[in-house]
Formats: C-alpha cells, structure tokens, sequence
C-alpha cells in the first residue's frame, strides 16, 4: 500500500483521522492535506463514513443458538448469545448469520394515529342518564319486592335471580371504589414477551408498538416466540429483529404451546418484571410504564392491563365484543382489584414479578387436568398460581388495544376454550379462595357458581312455566333487558361509543346459546386441542 494512502485501522471503531502524512484527493491524486484546510475536512468525512459503514456491516451480524433435543433455536444480533438451552440446559450449537438491511416499520406503527377511543360526554347528558339510569334502578328493587308475594311459585328462579341482580349491583358499586395505582415514578428493568403462531398479518406491528410505546430501551427487552408457525410469521419476526437489533426471537421447530412460549420467556430474561402481550395485541404509549407501578407493593404478584378492542368497527360482533371487554375491565375488574383479587390477567396485556412467576414455572407448565397436560387458559392458570400467595391489582390507565374475532364460528370456538379454561381453574382456585378478603371471595364463588346454573334457571323460566302456566315470561324478561339497559347506558356515558346497544346481542345470544356452551365445555375437558383456528 502507498504511504500517500492511510490505511483502515482494524477496528474501524477506533480513530480515523487522516495521518500527517499526505492523502488522496477525491480525483486520486496525491496532495497534502495540510495545504487545504477544506480538502482535508472533506477527505475526513469520507473517512468517517467508510468507518461507520464498515461498523455497520460488522454489527450487522447475529448468531442463531439451536437445540436438538428440544427442537428450539434462539436468533439474537445485539445480545451475546446463549450457550445452554433454558429448557434442557443441555450446550446448544452455534451458527453465524449474515443480516439484511432494516426494511421500513409495518403501516400503523411509526404512522400510528392514536384513536379517540373515549369521548367525553356532555355533562347535562351525564346526569340525565345518571337519573334515569337511578330511576329505573328504583323501579327494578320495587317490582323485585313486590314479586316476593309470588316468590314460591318459582323459588329457584326468584332465588338465582335476586342472587344475580344483587352480584350485578354489588359489582358496579365496587367499582365505584375503584382507584388504579399511582403513578410513583417506577421503573424497573422488563422483558416484554410475545408468544405467537401464525399470526403474519399483526406481529410485526405488535412488535414495533412495544419499542414505540416509549420504555427507556436501555431497561427493556424484547422476546418474540414462534410456536411453529406455519405460515410466514417467522419472516415477519426477522424483518422485526433487523429494525431492532436488540430484539430475540427463539423458534420452536415444532407447536408446543403457548404455554412453553410464556415459559421461555421467562426463563430468557434478565429483567425483574415479565409483561406478557398477545401477538395481536397493541400497547399504548405510556403503558409499559403505567401497568408496572403497581408492582412496587412486594405484596402485589401481578398486574392487568386494560384492553379495548382494535377492530371494534369491523361489524356487530365486534361492537358487542367491546361492549363486553370494557364492562368486564372496568366493573368486574375494578371491583376485584379493591380486594388484590383479580382473578385473570388477560394475555393481551398484563406483567407479573419475575420472581413470583419462576417460583411457579415448573408446576405451572407441567400442569395437569383429567391425566393430560393443560393446554389453554395458560393466562388464567398462571394468574391463580400466583394469587394463592399474592395481591393481584387491575390499572385501568395502562392501555392496550387487541383484535377480536370477527366471525360467529371463531367468537364460539374462542368462548368454548375460554369455557374450558374457567371450569378448570374454578376447581383450582376454589382451594383457596376462601382464605382472600371475606367480600372477595363471596364475590369469586358466586362468579364461578351462578353462570353453572343459568342454562337450566333461564330454560325453566322462558320455557318450562310459561308452558305450564300458560302466561309469557313477561316480568323475568323485563328484568333481564332494564339490566341490560343500565350495563349498555353505563358503557354509553363512560365511553361516549354509541354502540351501546350491542349489549342487547350479548344478552340473547347469551342466553340462546352461550350459556348452555358451559356444559359442552365441561363435558369436553379432556380435549387437548386449541380450537383457535
């Protein structure tokens, strides 16, 4: 090499000032560059960007961990990698890999426009629902008592319906109560953890919202699963993985679970806290932030997110689906969280103490029902782990969004496996729900015991003694749709959403056919099977 030319240190990190020695111009010819202050500036620039891109090129490698025994491979570019699998901790081999350029951000996340999902409401308005919503509440409670003059005519259904009408009330009183956790500045170290499969069309800009959502990304990571998709989410998850280096995807070869995707998770990070989001669902600025703040209580396990629904503009179903999503935060939660007794922590959006969740992993992945192993309701089932030694807590200002079905078949299959799930981690958590705060747990078991017994209540109101009686259902209907009415209304003034009135689908498509699905549920539990698709 000429001495007029200053050659590429080793480490293209180091300096690469030009020498005192004399250079090229950019014509070739060699001049010194003492002699033009401007050349010299020039020739330095150019310099520095064959450094910086030479720096590019070598960080832009990554390694790919495989393990045979458990089928598993682990791709990382900015991380060391592993050199023993989490699961077997058997020695993984290692294989070099060459990275592509960064393709652009999926539409929706740099071009996000948030969404004006709750509108405020007129305040005349507001209170007049309020006073009608009261009155009609009065008119309700007076026609209940008037109605215990008949009351043995239909002791069971009276019985089942004041139960319920006094749960309904007692829920949204509570959640009248309610108060998220404050906001004291918290901030962990947290491992976001996404387990996914065959989900093409949404992981990319999931993934991309976690790093936009705005967590310092020095005290965040990133794990991606894929559950042995078939389809192109793997492809997506590199394409992810080469816009954020720092992101780590473990690939399993072959479907096991969601379950075993949440575990490796775990088992992976570095972080003190594990927020688990769902692979089509999508965080809100700020909300890693708040949803953790919770955790600052050594008592508190667990916190859940809330959740609205992504595509609530797609049709009626999905309209009734985030009627049914909000209440459910909003009341249910909100009035078991008064108590630290939240009783699921929702895939879509929920953290967990990483201590508290490894202290469990082992019983909790290897969990067993009718002599198989378990394989749905994984979010309910690590949450009732937890809540049998810890506070569970529900921040309703930690926010996410997550696509629901759209379809009838696909909404009955997911509320079947849900069904399953329930049935399960009801004989689970009855152990020892009666040791949590009195109200609590009064609360939980007639959660778990009312929607047993509904089918046949509702059949024999609507069918048996109108036939024997030869006289409509008028009352028992009535009091079924004002209580709709005051859940739909309740939505309305604090959403500002006018489909409220979904709630009334959600109602007869409930007693119509998703209440007797408990039954199916329960008499298919030895089923293995997602259903999710």
């Amino acid at each position: 090499m000429p001495e007029s030319v200053a050659p590429l240190p080793a480490d293209p990190a180091t300096d690469l000032a030009p020498t005192e020695a004399s250079t090229r111009s950019p014509h070739g010819a060699p001049t010194d560059a003492t002699d033009s202050p401007e050349l010299a500036a020039e020739i330095s620039a150019e310099q520095a960007a064959v450094a910086e891109k030479a720096l590019s090129q070598r960080s832009r490698k990554g390694t790919v961990q495989h393990c045979a025994h458990c089928a598993l491979s682990i791709r990382v570019i900015a991380h060391a990698p592993s050199s023993v699998c989490p699961f077997c901790q058997r020695r993984m081999t290692s294989e070099p890999i060459a990275v592509q350029p960064p393709t652009p951000e999926p539409p929706g996340v740099l071009d996000a426009q948030i969404v004006r999902r709750y509108r405020k409401f007129p305040p005349l308005l507001k209170y007049g629902l309020v006073i009608f919503s009261v009155l009609l509440l009065a008119v309700v409670v007076t026609l209940k008592i008037r109605n215990m003059d008949y009351f043995y005519y239909q002791p069971w259904v009276n019985t089942y319906s004041l139960c319920v009408g006094i749960f309904i009330l007692s829920r949204f009183l509570l959640a009248a109560f309610y108060m998220a956790p404050p906001d004291v500045g918290y901030e962990p170290t947290v491992c976001v953890v996404v387990a996914c499969r065959n989900e093409v069309d949404s992981i990319g800009k999931t993934i991309g919202l976690i790093y936009q959502e705005g967590y310092p990304h020095a005290k965040l990571e990133v794990v991606v699963v894929n559950d042995g998709s078939t389809d192109d989410t793997m492809t997506e998850m590199i394409l992810a993985q080469e816009r954020h280096p720092a992101l780590v995807i473990v690939d399993f070869e072959q479907n096991k679970g969601k379950r075993h995707g949440m575990a490796v998770g775990a088992l992976l990070a570095k972080a003190d806290v594990l927020v688990y989001v769902d692979s089509d669902s999508f965080l809100m600025p700020g909300a890693i932030h708040k949803v953790v703040q919770g955790l600052v209580d050594p008592t508190v396990g667990a916190v859940s997110g809330h959740t609205d629904v992504e595509n609530v503009g797609a049709n009626t179903l999905s309209r009734m689906q985030d009627v049914r999503y909000f209440v459910s935060y909003r009341v249910m939660k909100s009035a078991e969280s008064i108590f630290g007794a939240v009783s699921c922590c929702p895939g879509c959006f929920s953290a967990y103490r990483k201590a508290c969740v490894l202290h469990v992993l082992d019983r909790w992945l290897h969990q067993r029902f009718m002599g198989a192993y378990a394989t749905y309701g994984d979010d309910r089932s690590l949450t009732n782990y937890i809540l049998k030694d810890y506070k569970i807590l529900y921040d309703d200002e930690a926010l996410a969004t997550t696509i629901v079905p759209e379809h009838w078949h696909k909404y009955a299959v997911q509320q079947c496996r849900w069904k399953r799930s329930w049935v399960r981690e009801m004989l689970f958590a009855g152990r020892y729900m009666w040791r949590k705060h009195p109200i609590a747990a009064i609360s939980w078991y007639a959660t778990t015991t009312l929607p047993l017994i509904a089918p046949l209540v509702m059949f024999r109101a609507l069918v048996v003694f109108p036939l024997l009686m030869a006289h409509a259902p008028t009352f028992y209907l009535g009091g079924v749709l004002v209580v709709t009415l005051l859940w739909g209304l309740y939505y309305f003034e604090r959403t500002g959403r006018p489909h409220w009135w979904t709630a009334f689908v959600f109602v007869i498509t409930y007693v119509g056919f998703f209440s007797w699905q408990s039954y199916y549920a329960v008499a298919t539990m030895h089923t293995t099977k997602w259903g999710t698709r």
